[in-house]
């Protein structure tokens, strides 16, 4: 039996966030990408999650249920 732990579920979890930054970054096509979580990012997690969406210079949302909206920076002349 294969079983998933806890530590590989976050591994796929932070990956799929870096991902899409790196995605909603290198395709000004992408209007924004959700990823969606089975709960709530832990602090560290979402330190990560902002560092990796600064790094790529995107837009980076946690909503309450923990589902991830990563999408272009806005422009600062709009």
């Amino acid at each position: 039996m294969n079983e998933i732990t806890q530590y590989e579920h976050e591994q796929d979890i932070e990956g799929l966030v870096a991902a899409a930054c790196r995605l909603v970054a290198a395709d000004p096509g992408v209007r924004s990408v959700r990823v969606l979580t089975p709960s709530r990012p832990t602090y560290g997690e979402l330190w990560c999650y902002r560092e990796w969406a600064s790094d790529q210079h995107v837009g980076l949302n946690v909503d309450g249920s923990g589902e991830v909206t990563v999408r272009p920076e806005r422009d600062v002349q709009e």
